[in-house]
């Protein structure tokens, strides 16, 4: 067994996972909301809006490596992360509020394009370093998946505020949909820095041990690091879990008021799914504990993958509401696990690396793990809006016959299944399990009493 300390103090815990706050509103929300809003109400229709939504996104390609780069060279005097979550706020709270605040209709897709840029920076500039802690704050198996477990759920917890704001804001009267996404704007303009400060002045952050080496980003070290196939086989998973994810985001609206009549209460229905998801959390990673994170993360996969396809004949035997929320529910248990349980597997890779040869690149790792996430993002927006505008021929703001309607529900079921299927594939045989993690977690640590002895490094 490992002799590593294991149990976190709460507060260091809850503090962590606040940052799951802006990440909620930043979120699925973007999709279920914003990306509808812009093609809708701001006139720029869904083919547009997917290609912006998705090109954008391809730009954090190359951000996050480099945001990774920053986090694993270019620390402080005071540690590696804090800085860089702090620069990170006075860049996001001006783009969050033009994001949620456009004027207009009409907006033009270049002025769209110009905040999401901004936006995406800042979201890097905070998502990345606040990942690449995890390994250094939580050294054991079970106590990552605590720590990204409780970002979870303060993450869906912001996600369920926000789909029931709309619909709550809809019955009071007088709050068209262009002042309820202005009040999520403001939402997380007040919520990022009060989060922020709590990560700043709850959380250690180390600098590096003085006998650590330093960590090597010349073009053969990265080449190396990044050509393992652990690596590979964690960020293909998390593009199709993110391509499933928002995928069912963004088109949610669409499916529930076409292929179920149900319009003004949909984003109410859609925190069914939310509420499942965060129910179930606890479930998955006490099932990880009992066993291990890939196969806990495998078979929620598949229940998902499986559960998703009840969408479309449940649309066909026009059950309304009431079908929608049983189906919403029973999908919806298998929303949130993945994060959890995939970013706590990350963490285990990382120091696994940093037993071989001492250097941390937890930046660069979780950089391209974020990087990976957006990629299965923007697909999951593009993919789908370019089908129904393109190859469908739906209209989210005319009448559409039948046929369109059926395609609709073809592409909102088929996304979603399709990548959880990957992703269960590519996960079922993972090599870190509980025991070489604790192996190479004792490794780092007698590694770093020797060199504090200046004997030997590891």
């Amino acid at each position: 067994m490992s002799t590593v300390s294991a149990k976190l103090p709460l507060r260091q815990v809850v503090a962590y996972g606040s940052v799951g706050i802006p990440f909620g509103a930043v979120g699925l929300p973007m999709a279920v909301f914003i990306a509808p809003f812009y093609a809708e109400q701001m006139g720029l229709g869904t083919t547009v809006v997917g290609l912006v939504f998705m090109i954008l996104r391809f730009w954090d390609l190359f951000t996050d490596p480099v945001m990774g780069w920053l986090v694993d060279t270019k620390p402080s005097r005071r540690g590696r992360i804090k800085h860089w979550i702090a620069w990170s706020v006075p860049l996001l709270i001006p783009a969050v509020y033009f994001l949620y605040n456009p004027i207009g209709p009409p907006v033009s897709p270049y002025w769209l394009a110009a905040i999401l840029m901004a936006f995406y920076i800042g979201t890097t500039m905070l998502i990345t370093p606040h990942q690449a802690w995890a390994p250094t704050i939580a050294r054991s198996y079970d106590e990552r998946s605590r720590l990204f477990m409780w970002r979870e759920i303060f993450s869906i917890s912001t996600m369920l505020v926000l789909l029931a704001l709309p619909s709550l804001l809809a019955q009071t009267g007088g709050v068209d949909r262009a002042h309820q996404i202005s009040i999520m704007g403001w939402i997380l303009v007040v919520a990022l820095p009060i989060v922020i400060a709590a990560n700043l002045f709850l959380l250690p952050d180390p600098l590096p041990d003085a006998g650590t080496p330093k960590v090597d980003f010349s073009p053969k070290a990265v080449l190396a690091a990044i050509r393992q196939q652990t690596l590979w086989r964690i960020l293909a998973t998390e593009v199709f879990i993110g391509i499933a994810i928002a995928g069912t985001a963004g088109t949610f609206l669409f499916a529930a008021q076409w292929g179920y009549g149900v319009i003004e209460l949909a984003p109410l229905v859609l925190m069914v799914h939310f509420i499942a998801g965060f129910a179930a959390i606890p479930l998955w990673v006490w099932i990880s504990k009992r066993t291990e994170k890939h196969i806990a993360l495998r078979t929620v996969c598949l229940w998902s993958a499986v559960t998703y396809t009840f969408f479309l004949p449940f649309s066909l035997m026009n059950v309304g509401m009431t079908g929608l929320i049983i189906v919403t529910l029973v999908s919806g248990v298998g929303y949130g696990a993945p994060f959890v349980l995939l970013r706590s597997m990350m963490a285990d890779l990382v120091e696994a690396e940093a037993a071989k040869d001492g250097q941390n690149r937890a930046g660069l790792f979780y950089s391209l793990m974020s990087g990976a996430y957006k990629t299965g993002a923007s697909f999951a927006i593009g993919i789908p809006y370019i089908l129904l505008g393109a190859l469908v021929g739906f209209d989210p703001a005319g009448e559409n016959s039948e046929g369109t309607v059926l395609g609709l529900m073809l592409v909102f079921v088929f996304v979603p299944v399709t990548a959880y299927a990957l992703a269960a594939l590519l996960i079922w045989k993972y090599p870190i399990t509980r025991d070489i993690q604790a192996a190479n977690a004792d490794m780092i640590t007698a590694g770093r009493v020797i060199d504090a002895k200046g004997e030997t490094g590891l």
